[in-house]
């Protein structure tokens, strides 16, 4: 017995091990393979978050359907209205703080691209709207008041998710133009951060965006448990705070009034919108400033052939015509190209 054990321990003596060449021969191998395949695995992660997000805005807008059935026409009551108050003076509210994608200077509140591709404007509420937001079902909001690197003074700051009754010259956040001063003045004004491209849906513009947050009605009538997170919103933690899926209601009929007889009460740049039309174009990923050496695409030319539509914002929209969009500014579903451009005044886009 004592022989055989020996001979084992001389037979596994006598096998030799990798040389030291031999370990960095494969080592190197390998990670030659790693960085052939990452940029493949990180296309396919990015897909996957995509995929994803596609999927809880569907059964987002499934929920909500069935919610608006099973409520004869309402949406969801006590949303989250993206907007900080300054609670120390009268109707004064601000869009929370957009993220300069630099996470060495800390994380601000809204994604970059949420504001990129809607352009936010606080706009104050008249008795009409607050009618009309009550007649779909919403009479009160929590204010998300997320006061991280805002400009409003720490004893003017009100408490966080404060709820508040709907009311005339509550401020609200409104898709690329709103009344910015008070629920008196009927003048709409374009975003200060405007630009004639890279908008995500022209039908949004005019629309009051809230957020489907954790005291939602959907939430509360039991018809889901949790409020939903965006999965790239999870990755981007370190440049926005904010991560709940939007509801963008549709353009109220109070609203399109406010807008005046043949859309005279909507500037941007001085130019007046004739009749509250918009002309867009559609594209994907396209350089437009490429296309034509002096830095302005032509929409009535259109030379690339891009997709175009009109928009009329003094159109009303019915209460079913809701849309939901993710914190990022991204819809489900997109069945036109990633972004739009139209122009705000009147020299190409």
């Amino acid at each position: 017995m004592i022989k055989k054990i020996s001979k084992k321990f001389k037979k596994v003596n006598s096998q030799k091990g990798f040389t030291l060449l031999e370990i960095l021969v494969v080592l190197t191998i390998m990670g030659f393979l790693i960085a052939m395949v990452a940029p493949r695995l990180a296309g396919i992660g990015g897909s996957a978050v995509d995929t994803v997000c596609d999927t809880n805005q569907n059964r987002m807008m499934t929920y909500l359907s069935t919610y608006y059935q099973d409520t004869n026409g309402s949406l969801p009551n006590n949303l989250t209205n993206i907007v900080n108050e300054n609670v120390t003076a009268a109707n004064s509210y601000e869009i929370p703080k957009i993220s300069d994608g630099d996470p060495d200077t800390g994380a601000e509140v809204l994604a970059e691209e949420f504001d990129d591709r809607n352009h936010f404007v606080v706009h104050y509420l008249n008795n009409a709207e607050v009618a009309e937001l009550a007649g779909l079902g919403i009479d009160s909001v929590f204010n998300l008041n997320d006061y991280t690197q805002s400009l409003i003074a720490d004893l003017d700051q009100g408490s966080a998710m404060q709820p508040t009754d709907l009311a005339e010259n509550v401020g609200v956040a409104m898709v690329g133009i709103g009344c910015d001063t008070d629920a008196a003045a009927d003048t709409f004004n374009f975003s200060s951060t405007v630009t004639d491209r890279d908008w995500g849906e022209p039908s949004w513009l005019g629309r009051i965006v809230f957020g489907l947050g954790p005291e939602c009605g959907l939430i509360t009538s039991g018809i889901i448990i949790n409020a939903a997170h965006c999965p790239g919103g999870l990755q981007n933690t370190d440049n926005a705070t904010y991560n709940d899926y939007n509801i963008v209601i549709p353009r109220l009929e109070a609203t399109t009034l406010r807008m005046g007889v043949d859309g005279a009460n909507l500037t941007a740049s001085g130019l007046v919108h004739a009749l509250g039309k918009i002309t867009a174009i559609s594209y994907d990923g396209i350089d437009l400033e490429a296309i034509n050496d002096t830095g302005d695409y032509i929409i009535a030319t259109n030379t690339a052939h891009f997709k175009v539509r009109d928009f009329n914002l003094l159109n009303a929209q019915e209460g079913w015509e809701y849309s939901t969009q993710c914190p990022e500014g991204h819809m489900y579903p997109e069945d036109d190209g990633e972004f739009w451009a139209f122009d705000t005044d009147g020299g190409g886009v």
